[in-house]
């Protein structure tokens, strides 16, 4: 076959692949960093007039290129996003993605999600991720805000049901040694006067003061304003059982309250014969036990 004839038909041959392959890709997945050939297919089939090379029409497609962090994806909400163990919202969710929180994309994004993201894989919602070249944007933001140098330390992942659970745990008992602390420091506190006299209507600690003018300013010395009757402070703070009370809680009776001190008793003023002393906290019956810190 003459190369007239060889040549004709390659035109030919190119024309219909370029008609069944177009050349358009979706920006998203092209790097604008990225030398794009010049050469339109006018010059490539010139250039096959001109030269016996073998072309191949790959050569001169743009290369589909993808970024670094192209399969993750971003929780872009207010408070937090579950991760549901099947992609439907009556299924249950195994973990929570808070804002920002990475995933690893492992499945194509329509309506759900799959993702994985530390020791949680289930489905979200994909209209609350970021992904794309939005998530490539958020992930080089966090690794040039991060301070290790490491680009993994910059990502936040999710936290499973159980480590929510126990996350949670850890936090109560901590706010409770805070408290027993704070509230051991108001008992000690309180101790300093006793020995003081009761006055009724009274507030000072070292002059004379009723039981609930004792409490109340005895917590004016640690920031914490209480009402004035005992009445008032049954509704302050937080309500706690007798079982759960710790040192600092008050604990009120009818018409009476005292600062309850640990180990089944009360710091408060008893009465104009006994002063500011010392009771067993169950002395009379318990009306509740509020805790103020």
């Amino acid at each position: 076959m003459d190369s007239v004839l060889k040549k004709g038909l390659l035109l030919v041959s190119m024309t219909g692949i370029m008609t069944a392959f177009p050349m358009a890709v979706h920006a998203a997945d092209i790097d604008d960093t990225q030398n794009i050939p010049a050469a339109g297919s006018t010059q490539i089939l010139e250039d096959c007039y001109t030269s016996d090379k073998t072309i191949q029409v790959k050569d001169h497609l743009v290369p589909e290129q993808k970024g670094e962090y192209s399969d993750m994806a971003f929780a872009n909400v207010q408070s937090f996003l579950y991760i549901r163990s099947e992609p439907t919202t009556d299924s249950e969710w195994v973990g929570k993605l808070y804002p920002d929180y990475a995933a690893k994309i492992t499945g194509p994004v329509g309506e759900w999600t799959k993702v994985e993201s530390g020791n949680v894989t289930g489905y979200v919602y994909s209209k609350y991720i970021t992904v794309g070249n939005e998530a490539q944007k958020k992930a080089e933001e966090l690794v040039q805000n991060n301070d290790t140098g490491n680009a993994e330390d910059a990502f936040t992942y999710a936290e499973s049901r159980e480590e929510e659970a126990a996350r949670l745990q850890e936090e109560q008992e901590k706010q409770k040694e805070q408290a027993a602390g704070n509230g051991q420091a108001i008992v000690d506190y309180a101790c300093q006067f006793i020995g003081n006299p009761y006055v009724w209507g009274g507030t000072s600690l070292t002059n004379g003061a009723d039981c609930s003018g004792f409490v109340q300013s005895v917590f004016a010395h640690f920031g914490i304003a209480l009402p004035r009757t005992t009445w008032d402070m049954e509704n302050a703070g937080t309500a706690v059982s007798y079982d759960q009370a710790v040192a600092g809680d008050i604990i009120l009776y009818n018409g009476h309250v005292g600062i309850y001190m640990g180990n089944g008793q009360i710091v408060n003023a008893i009465n104009s014969a006994k002063g500011i002393g010392i009771l067993p906290a169950t002395y009379t019956d318990i009306v509740t036990v509020r805790r103020l810190i």
